[in-house]
């Protein structure tokens, strides 16, 4: 039987709600098949202990960000702050996020918010690294949003749009990432624009602590259970979940630069896997 390998590019694992057993859940996400998962940060202190933690753990990504949520308690430094953090040689920063838009009820002024997602835009852009884009009820807001960015690569995370946004979003040459919530009873509509995806731009990730798949609704989501969400994804698109877990590999090797060590006999070969 073929051993599953997969990425989880969207796990909070740096947060609070991981203190007790961090060490645990990591090497049951090591057990699982996770070869290395993107941790995001929210705001200044979670981005920083992001990229503590991917200096810790080689099976660790980090990236960096001030959240839409998070925009009005952040300093009026936080692009430096954000900068420091990403910019030195060989930091373990891999993209800019979590960053974005939210229109739920509640949430911050949407001027502030856009501010601070064309500013953290553009530092992505100037840093040449991808974004990771939040989007809740405002998918096409942010899409509109980095259009004016040409060249900017990233994700459209935990993606809740339509097929004509999704669609949208791959010519941006943007990727579109689901959660565990395609294994959900009423996400018919986000099962469906999935099955539309072109598997090339697909990408899949918990979005742990939140979003736990059906087999664990009412539980803390952690990394090793994205093994649902592929299986739920393979079913959807027709495909094998080796196949699947080989090609959302590649996708996000790709468009987080990671450097892939192969050992061909005692010869070992870094393949670069920047886009052009």
């Amino acid at each position: 039987m073929t051993e599953h390998h997969y990425i989880d590019t969207h796990a909070h694992v740096q947060m609070a709600e991981f203190d007790a057993d961090r060490s645990s859940v990591l090497a049951r996400a090591n057990e699982a098949g996770i070869e290395w998962l993107v941790c995001p940060g929210v705001d200044i202190g979670t981005s920083r202990a992001a990229v503590s933690l991917a200096e810790q753990q080689p099976a660790v990504r980090a990236a960096v960000g001030v959240h839409p949520e998070d925009c009005t308690s952040a300093s009026a430094n936080y692009l430096e702050q954000l900068a420091v953090l990403a910019s030195p040689p060989g930091t373990p920063v891999v993209a800019i996020g979590e960053i974005g838009l939210d229109y739920k009820e509640g949430t911050p002024d949407a001027h502030m918010q856009q501010r601070f997602f064309e500013e953290q835009l553009q530092l992505a852009s100037d840093l040449r690294l991808p974004v990771i884009v939040h989007s809740r009820d405002a998918v096409q807001a942010c899409l509109d949003t980095i259009r004016n960015f040409p060249g900017l690569q990233g994700v459209m995370h935990c993606f809740g749009g339509t097929r004509e946004e999704l669609e949208q979003a791959v010519r941006l040459n943007l990727c579109v990432s689901f959660t565990g919530n395609i294994t959900y009873r009423g996400a018919s509509t986000v099962r469906d624009v999935l099955a539309s995806c072109p598997p090339d731009a697909l990408l899949l990730e918990t979005d742990a602590p939140y979003m736990p798949p059906v087999t664990h609704r009412g539980q803390r989501n952690e990394p090793a259970f994205v093994a649902y969400t592929y299986a739920a994804a393979a079913g959807l698109l027709g495909m094998d979940v080796d196949e699947l877990a080989v090609t959302t590999r590649r996708t996000a090797q790709r468009l987080f630069n990671i450097l892939e060590r192969r050992e061909h006999g005692r010869e070992e070969n870094l393949q670069d896997c920047a886009q052009p």
